[in-house]
This record gives C-alpha cells, sequence and structure tokens, in this order.
C-alpha cells in the first residue's frame, strides 16, 4: 500500500516557508480516470451524432456535478463530525476525498441532464455515452482507494485477504494495520470491468431507444454495490439500521428497481423507433431547440 505515490519533501517557498509537496496514488488514480472518461465520452458521443465540442461542455459540467454531489454525499453521512468541526469542511483531506460514490454518480448524472437540456442537446444520448466509461473510471479510482486504505473491507479468514501496514494511511482513513481484511476495492474493481465490455456492446448493437445503456449500468451498478457493501469494515460510509445496511446499500435497493423499470418501459413502449443517430430520443431536446445546437437568446 502506497498512499503516497512521489513525496518530494519539504520545499522552502517564498512568505509560505516549508511546504511538503508529494503526488498522492488516490488523486493520481482519480484524474487519470476523469481524463481517460473524458475523452472516452466525447468520442462515443461524437458516434452518436453529437458534436464533440458540445458533449465536452456537458463533460465539464458533469465532472463538476460529481465532484460536488461526492463532497455533499460525505458532509451529510458524516454530518455529526462536520457539524462538530466544521473547520474541516476547508481541510486538505476533505478537499482531497472524492467523497461518496453514490452521490457523486447522481450529481454528475443531474448536471448532465440539466447542461443537456439547456443546451438543446439529445439526453439519451449523451446519458448512454456516459454510461460505458463510467464503470471503467470507478475501477481505475478504486485502485487509488486500494493504495490509499480508504473503502477497506471487514475482517477476512480466506487466502485472498490483504494486510495493511502503512501508518499513514490508518491516520487518514483508519484503517486497522496487520489484520487480513476482504479486498472490498478490488472487488468492486473486477465488478466495474466486468460490466464495462457488455455495456459498451450493448449500447452499440443491442439498444433501441437512447438512454437505454445507461438506465442498465445504473441497475448493474446497483446490483454489484448493493453485495460488496456487505464486506466492508469502514464506517465512514454511513450506516443504518443497527449497523445492518448502509447508506450506499439504500440507494442501491431504490435506484436498481427504478432502473429496471424505466429500461423495461423504454425499450417496450408502445411504438419506439429504433435507435441511431438520426432517431428520435424520447428524453430530447427542450422544446424551442435544435439538436446539437446551442441556445440562442
Amino acid at each position: 500500500m502506497h498512499p503516497t505515490l512521489i513525496d518530494f519533501g519539504e520545499l522552502k517557498l517564498p512568505f509560505f516557508g516549508p511546504v511538503h509537496f508529494a503526488l498522492p496514488t488516490y488523486g493520481i488514480c482519480v484524474a487519470t480516470a476523469v481524463i481517460i472518461a473524458w475523452l472516452w465520452f466525447t468520442r462515443r458521443a461524437a458516434q452518436d451524432g453529437v458534436d464533440p465540442d458540445h458533449a465536452s461542455q456537458v463533460a465539464f459540467w458533469t465532472l463538476l456535478g460529481g465532484l460536488g454531489g461526492g463532497k455533499l454525499g460525505l458532509l451529510i453521512v458524516e454530518a455529526p463530525y462536520y457539524l462538530a468541526n466544521p473547520g474541516d469542511i476547508l481541510s486538505i483531506d476533505f478537499l482531497q476525498a472524492a467523497g461518496v460514490v453514490w452521490t457523486a454518480v447522481i450529481g454528475g448524472a443531474a448536471a448532465l441532464l440539466i447542461s443537456s437540456w439547456r443546451h438543446g442537446l439529445p439526453i439519451g444520448r449523451l446519458l448512454d455515452a456516459a454510461a460505458v466509461p463510467v464503470p471503467l473510471a470507478q475501477a481505475i479510482g478504486r485502485v487509488g482507494c486500494l493504495f490509499a486504505g480508504c473503502c477497506f473491507g471487514g475482517r477476512c479468514a480466506e487466502p485472498w485477504g490483504i494486510i495493511y501496514y502503512s501508518q499513514e494511511a490508518a491516520r487518514r482513513t483508519g484503517v486497522p494495520l496487520g489484520l487480513s481484511l476482504h479486498p472490498t476495492p478490488i472487488y468492486e474493481i473486477l465488478w466495474s470491468l466486468l460490466i464495462v465490455l457488455p455495456l459498451a456492446a450493448f449500447a452499440t448493437r443491442r439498444r433501441r431507444r437512447p438512454g437505454e445503456a445507461a438506465l442498465v449500468y445504473f441497475a448493474a451498478y446497483s446490483l454489484g454495490r448493493f453485495f460488496i457493501e456487505f464486506w466492508r469494515g469502514d464506517i465512514a460510509r454511513g450506516l443504518w439500521l443497527g449497523g445492518t445496511i448502509s447508506t450506499s446499500q439504500l440507494i442501491s435497493l431504490v435506484m436498481a428497481p427504478l432502473a429496471l423499470g424505466a429500461w423495461f418501459w423504454l425499450r417496450h413502449r408502445a411504438g419506439a423507433a429504433p435507435d441511431g443517430p438520426q432517431g428520435s430520443d424520447p428524453a430530447g431536446p427542450a422544446p424551442g431547440h435544435e439538436t446539437g445546437t446551442e441556445t440562442k437568446p
């Protein structure tokens, strides 16, 4: 486990004095995930008839929405701590934290919806373009979790359990040292990678209506996340019903049936037209807008 990828040591800066510079492994993984997801999203959007420049604008707001949603989720699940220590909201640890993944996904999706509608872009196609790279980005982000020691698992008696030794990771995340724990970040990495290619194939070959791939992603991620949470050992994600269920499991229990129900309705709705670059979008442009054009005053 290496929470710090590169440590530059202390440097003396004018007016600031000695400052410690280091590149956190988690931050590098998240940055890598964002870049890969952004590029793949714009490429898939272009293949689906959306101008790459417009897609990049949507990607920018989606990223901001995801970051804001993740941190808002962290404030909610750890509300008692931050109410008692409001100054920590401006701390380096809070600013570096990605926050709660589920609320980050929801925040990003909401930002994509608003941005797409505002610019008269096809919402369903852009949601599908985002749905494919998102699980890959999540897998890369969980590599950062693994190295940082966050999102750690509970006690594990199986031979694949992992043991943490980093004092820095224990200080930052509370991960217990010297104990065999479930490698829950690896579980989520494997699940996320497992759904990437089938989801890409579905979006390219089996999709009937724009928006289907996004709904399939939400259902698949909800299913995997719900079960993986049972092996988690950290309590920072929020626990309910006497500690038997987590915040992410509650969200998954809501999202899975909603996504499956919406997918079934969308796929089998009467008179559904086939999908394609010229096909209609059930969640298409706002009234008065033309697909792929900027908003006019």
